[in-house]
């Protein structure tokens, strides 16, 4: 209980340095995309949703959890009303799997991704790279919309996407990009990974989207060394901490349970 709660006081002071971020761009667009994806890759049949939003603007975008910006938006609403204490199982706090923001930034040519590992953020970055699409004659109607099918490899699998030229803007979910038109649905080969359009719309600058948080000291890092941190983390979660004479006070068989659920978050859409 102990550690639950420093961890709950850590991740408030994050998200209140957080609310204090004045460094926002202005979207033009306002994409959602759901994602059905296979978090074991033992069992690829049982499968777990979520919502996200890309919000696009002139030189810049932003992938981001629908429930994660959700959750940013309730704390900071706590934090400005905040009245000496705070109530941490507030049942309207929707949960995410993926703590991780995408940002692109193209006056740089750069990826941004911000995530976290416990209560510890981190940042690392990539140069934004062409993908190499094979564009197929292949045409379908998908959502009202006339699709064209396009296929990459990227993160050590292939994909299969489907683009509209209806909209033309080169965008996609994740760090897809660089089509002639939005994709509306991509899918890597084996279907572990599956983002469908559910909404577009143009907001006409009138929407100011929160950029990269210059408050917060990141931990700065590569994509390699954070993937292997997470795996770290949670592969030997009990064991850091017994190290660190922590004890949460769970039985063998609750510690056991707990261990397999990370264990079969396993199948991360990037395999290399």
């Amino acid at each position: 209980m102990k550690k639950l709660i420093i961890l709950l006081v850590l991740s408030f002071a994050n998200f209140q340095a957080e609310s204090q971020n004045n460094n926002t761009f202005t979207a033009n667009y306002e994409v959602t995309y759901r994602l059905e994806y296979s978090p074991d890759s033992t069992d690829i049949k049982d499968k777990s949703t979520e919502d996200f939003h890309l919000f696009i603007g002139d030189n810049k975008s932003k992938f981001i959890s629908k429930n994660q910006r959700i959750r940013d938006s309730i704390v900071t609403k706590m934090e400005e009303n905040f009245n000496g204490s705070i109530n941490f199982a507030n049942k309207n706090m929707p949960k995410t799997k993926f703590n991780e923001i995408i940002f692109k930034d193209y006056k740089n040519n750069k990826l941004k991704i911000v995530d976290r590992i416990g209560s510890d953020e981190f940042l690392y970055s990539e140069v934004i790279q062409p993908y190499t699409w094979e564009i197929k004659q292949d045409k379908k109607v998908i959502n009202d919309f006339k699709v064209q099918k396009a296929v990459t490899k990227f993160g050590g699998r292939e994909f299969i996407a489907w683009f509209t030229e209806e909209i033309a803007i080169p965008q996609g979910p994740y760090k897809f990009e660089g089509l002639p038109g939005l994709i509306v649905q991509i899918s890597d080969t084996e279907n572990h990974y599956n983002y469908q359009l559910i909404s577009f719309k143009e907001v006409n600058g009138d929407k100011q989207i929160e950029d990269l948080d210059i408050n917060i000291n990141y931990i700065k890092t590569s994509k390699q060394e954070f993937y292997k941190a997470k795996r770290d983390y949670y592969a030997n979660y009990f064991v850091r901490l017994n190290e660190k004479g922590i004890s949460l006070g769970l039985s063998p068989q609750k510690k056991r349970k707990i261990q397999e659920k990370f264990d079969k978050q396993n199948n991360p859409i990037e395999l290399k």
